[in-house]
């Protein structure tokens, strides 16, 4: 299933150009054009899934064996220190573009591309209770 609209499904067909790094049968993983460091690449199944709640157990577990794959390569071959795995749903979370999709973002130590801040006030005892009542299965 495709969607003609999505620029990842028009990337898919060859119909926009792209930089491929990766390509089998479900997956397809290409350098991000507005790259947040040198060999920042996304990673999308070849079908067309929203986001991660749409697609298949058995889709996302190939694409994560390909996302550690990849994060491997950038390690060595870029001789990086780390990397992040930013995977966003919805807009509220930073989903642009509505194809399930996983970003490898090259790091190192010194970059200061960006950091997750960690609140500095500990939860309370209460507010974590609460919490997790509605989450727990």
């Amino acid at each position: 299933m495709k969607d003609e609209s999505c620029i990842f499904c028009q990337i898919i067909n060859k119909s926009i150009p792209s930089n491929i790094v990766y390509e089998d049968e479900l997956s397809l993983a290409f350098l991000d054009i507005f790259p947040v460091s040198k060999g920042h690449m996304i990673v999308i199944p070849k079908d067309h899934y929203q986001n991660i709640e749409d697609i298949s157990d058995d889709i996302l577990t190939h694409i994560m064996r390909i996302v550690k794959q990849l994060s491997i390569l950038i390690r060595e071959r870029l001789n990086v220190e780390g990397y992040n795995i930013l995977q966003n749903n919805f807009p509220a979370a930073g989903q642009v573009i509505n194809h399930c999709h996983f970003h490898i973002i090259p790091r190192n130590n010194d970059d200061a591309k960006f950091k997750m801040r960690i609140p500095r006030t500990q939860a309370s005892e209460e507010y974590l209770k609460k919490v997790l009542d509605l989450l727990k299965i």
